[in-house]
């Protein structure tokens, strides 16, 4: 008797544990899935800023200086003073690299900007970001060195289109 007692409650033990696996796999399936969802959604939401900046240029407007909002003023001097402050001979680039994603990130969400200016506003600083996030990849001080004056040379870019 006891042995069929015994056999019951392992059998029984070993169905919950059956159930609570599938529950776990199914609940992981939808963690998984949902990510997926929104891994396209943004992947989707970039196209589309893509393509609706396909005609924007870097350019003047009609040969005057774009206003930038004020509001995003003192973030793009952060970055402007972070880079001409840093020594490529004592610095830490990626830290540099993270300062200056900090920055962008409070930039942006300080943007207030539309119509065309926002628009080359965003092909300059789609160029700048890039260059950051290669700089906090860089392997080494010469290639970060190289890298560094690419924004430097880009914080000049932005000064000529932008006041």
């Amino acid at each position: 008797m006891k042995k069929a007692i015994l056999s019951a409650l392992l059998g029984l033990a070993f169905v919950v544990s059956c159930e609570k696996k599938e529950e776990n796999h199914a609940e992981q399936m939808t963690t998984e899935q949902t990510a997926a969802d929104n891994h396209s959604e943004h992947a989707d939401k970039a196209k589309s800023e893509e393509h609706s900046d396909v005609n924007v240029n870097l350019e003047l407007d009609n040969g005057k200086k774009w206003k930038t909002n004020n509001e995003m003023l003192p973030f793009i001097q952060e970055q402007e003073r972070l880079i001409k402050a840093y020594d490529s001979d004592k610095g830490d680039y990626k830290k540099l690299a993270a300062d200056l994603n900090s920055a962008n990130e409070k930039l942006i969400k300080s943007c207030t900007m539309t119509g065309k200016s926002h628009e080359v506003l965003h092909v300059w600083l789609t160029n700048h970001m890039n260059t950051i996030q290669q700089l906090s990849k860089s392997s080494n001080k010469e290639e970060a060195e190289k890298l560094t004056e690419a924004l430097e040379h880009s914080m000049e870019s932005y000064h000529h289109y932008f006041d």
